[in-house]
């Protein structure tokens, strides 16, 4: 069939012939026309395009419709990575290959951040290639089913079915559990807060060989660091002051399973050599003992900290990242997959309809258009809780507004009273129809964001100073600390 003869759907953005779309950017010409060559002889169908630097890939892209993307890094005018940045931003359904002779896995995890799906260093084998493109089009054929399904919510695989996202991102996220799960290698999982780092986590774990043993997690950033050591490998009965038992680690715990290591960002850069020659030997000494215990575990990692800008501080060991991040999952944030908003509010409202007793049975276009027009720093946690408030807050079937989440899509600012102003009122325009819960609800929550901020600034960003002063435990400052994203430190006296 000729090129002009195909016909072309233009809801779905697919060839008739159902051939997928590869456009190839590389500035070699050499090279381009070799895989060129190479892709339309291999068992794949494929119709195949070429551009010789970014800003001709984008000139492609604009005149028409690709599937696939595989682009070279270094090039003239425009490199791989605005290429990726502008691809996500103007194109997000195109999946992308990066293909560089300047392989790094720091390389590779910068990619991944801007949405690449997969990273081949030349020279590569033509089998690995084809492999990762047939996932592609294996991912792209179930999107396409979830889009005619009208969204519904697909359980990708066991494990999976808390997840809840059918945007190509979310797609790839799944693959890459999948993948993970297959192996026993280390995994290192990056995203804000709010994600669903656990979740990952857990999905990992759930479908790997280890999935009857023990899953024993670790919040590094919720323990005080003179206790993290005592956390991690545990303490014989005497070894220090208050240590009047025995006690057994995270490690030891996580024997034959699984250990995760939430926001790993945040430990100390001292304990963090100790940390990676225990998942190098797999043998743990607890405090107070001379004998080492060999065990059988396998490591998670997780952090919304800048781990590559961290290491070029001196803040976190370059040799740790890269014995955790061997397979590095990336997930996005609820900005980057915003047509997912509609299938989480429909998740979160079936969920807790009978635990809080409530007739909601949706949301207005109007509400909708608010959630798709606010910016959700706090991601999926966010949502989860907006709707939680929402449902206990109204009699209605249907929420028609949402207290708080302004028509820009931002947070009205409310300062508490006698900390951040000198005005003697609160007020908030939380707009019409809006009931007494709901302000009440949202007026306590900014109040005490703002209380806790005044608290950290005063202390320097000290959670165990700040907390003290507020009467707060350690835990309930620290956490609520986390609710509201607020910048800390953690002190090194015993909280």
């Amino acid at each position: 069939m000729t090129e002009n003869r195909r016909m072309v759907d233009a809801d779905a953005g697919r060839f008739a012939d159902n051939r997928k779309t590869i456009l190839i950017v590389d500035d070699e010409q050499v090279f381009l026309e070799q895989l060129k060559d190479a892709l339309e002889h291999s068992s794949l169908e494929l119709h195949i395009d070429t551009a010789h630097d970014g800003i001709e890939a984008l000139e492609r892209l604009r005149e028409t419709h690709h599937d696939i993307v595989i682009t070279d890094l270094k090039m003239p005018r425009m490199d791989g990575y605005e290429l990726l940045k502008e691809i996500q931003k103007k194109y997000p359904s195109v999946y992308v290959v990066v293909i560089t002779a300047f392989g790094s896995v720091s390389g590779a995890v910068e990619a991944m951040r801007y949405g690449a799906y997969d990273f081949l260093e030349k020279p590569f084998n033509m089998d690995t290639l084809e492999l990762s493109l047939a996932k592609i089009v294996r991912q792209q054929e179930i999107l396409r089913e979830n889009i005619e399904l009208k969204g519904q919510i697909r359980q990708y695989a066991e494990g999976l079915d808390q997840m809840v996202g059918s945007n190509p991102k979310m797609q790839r996220l799944y693959d890459q559990i999948i993948t993970a799960a297959d192996t026993d290698l280390t995994v290192l999982i990056l995203g804000e807060t709010g994600t669903g780092k656990e979740l990952v986590a857990r999905s990992v774990h759930s479908r790997s060989d280890r999935r009857s043993k023990p899953f024993v997690t670790i919040n590094c950033a919720a323990v005080p660091e003179n206790l993290l050591e005592s956390e991690f490998f545990g303490h014989e009965k005497g070894a220090f002051s208050g240590a009047i038992s025995q006690r057994i680690g995270k490690f030891e715990k996580a024997h034959t399973g699984t250990l995760f290591l939430d926001e790993i960002g945040d430990i100390p850069l001292e304990l963090q050599a100790k940390i990676l020659r225990v998942i190098e030997d797999g043998k743990i000494t607890r405090l107070g003992s001379n004998r080492e215990i060999e065990l059988d575990f396998r490591v998670i990692c997780a952090t919304n900290r800048p781990i590559q800008e961290m290491i070029r501080k001196e803040l976190f060991r370059e040799d740790l990242y890269y014995r955790i991040s061997v397979l590095p999952i990336i997930i996005p944030s609820l900005r980057e997959r915003k047509d997912d908003i509609s299938l989480l509010v429909s998740h979160f409202i079936k969920k807790y309809a009978r635990k809080l007793n409530s007739n909601v049975k949706g949301v207005s276009h109007e509400a909708m258009q608010q959630l798709l027009a606010y910016s959700w720093p706090g991601n999926v946690r966010e949502i989860e809780n907006l709707i939680q408030r929402a449902m206990v807050s109204t009699r209605l079937e249907v929420i028609d507004y949402f207290p708080g989440l302004g028509s820009a899509g931002q947070q009205d600012e409310v300062a508490p009273m006698g900390i951040m102003n000198d005005e003697p009122t609160i007020w908030v325009d939380v707009g019409e129809g809006a009931d007494y819960h709901s302000i009440k609800q949202f007026i306590l929550e900014q109040f005490e964001k703002k209380y806790l901020a005044h608290l950290l600034k005063k202390h320097n960003g000290v959670i165990a100073e700040a907390a003290r002063e507020s009467g707060l435990n350690y835990k309930t400052f620290y956490l609520k600390a986390e609710k509201y994203r607020l910048s800390r430190k953690r002190s090194t006296e015993n909280a």
